[in-house]
């Protein structure tokens, strides 16, 4: 029996760049869409928000149409797989929640949004090899800070979430820059270095200004740029 043919690491990598765009797009619009419509601003601008909703509508859909073309690739491969999960899992709770989800479901698209994107980035650069403990280790603080940001967005502002969630971004970014500057360096080491600094400078900005969706996109960016960054980066880091 003859084995299956290789595909090209540049259509993986395309696939897998293209990935990443559109989950990246979904997440940003649908958080356009959630701090638009609790401040009010889409109120007086209903076309700007059908506008939003087509574009994570399209995005989303074509997100479907890339992860499939990745399966179709090497669907053997274990983040494609872990893709194809999380993407039919975001469909799934995106149909029977629909345009308003409850506060479960805005969290579980937040949350898998974010994941898939760093499942993405991670097969943009992954190597055969096991990541360095230190990768697992800040991935685990990141998949926590997101948690505990997920949860103050859309469940409860108040109570003791907050605290630690601004005292795990202060531990993440002196972890998160010390290793971009001693294990990464270069292009890609300064852009880590310079979003684990951004991403809380925008959280405790947007803090300050809690009534500011602007503010809050910009956190949102942020957090997103950093959580592909971060995978790109550690799964770079195989031995």
């Amino acid at each position: 029996m003859s084995s299956p043919k290789k595909v090209p690491d540049t259509f993986f990598a395309g696939a897998a760049a293209l990935g990443l765009g559109l989950v990246l797009a979904v997440v940003l619009a649908a958080a356009a869409i959630r701090l638009g419509s609790a401040s009010g601003f889409f109120l007086h601008n209903e076309s700007l928000l059908k506008a939003v909703r087509a574009i994570h509508r399209a995005a989303a859909s074509l997100e479907v149409l890339a992860v499939l073309w990745l399966a179709w690739m090497d669907w053997r491969r274990p983040a494609v797989l872990l893709a194809l999960a999380l993407t039919a899992l975001l469909s799934i709770v995106g149909i029977v929640a629909g345009q308003n989800p409850p506060p479960a479901a805005a969290v579980v698209n937040l949350l898998g949004g974010l994941a898939l994107a760093a499942v993405f980035a991670w097969m943009l650069r992954a190597r055969r090899g096991a990541a360095a403990a230190s990768a697992f280790l800040l991935g685990g603080l990141i998949g926590v800070q997101l948690a505990l940001g997920a949860w103050l967005s859309i469940v409860d502002r108040v109570g003791a979430a907050l605290p630690a969630h601004g005292l795990l971004a202060i531990l993440l970014a002196a972890l998160l820059a010390r290793f971009a500057l001693a294990r990464v360096r270069g292009a890609l080491g300064g852009l880590l270095f310079v979003l684990a600094l951004t991403a809380p400078l925008a959280g405790f900005t947007a803090l300050q200004y809690e009534y500011s969706p602007a503010a809050a996109l910009a956190h949102a960016l942020a957090v997103a740029a950093l959580v592909a960054t971060a995978a790109f980066v550690f799964a770079g880091k195989g031995s």
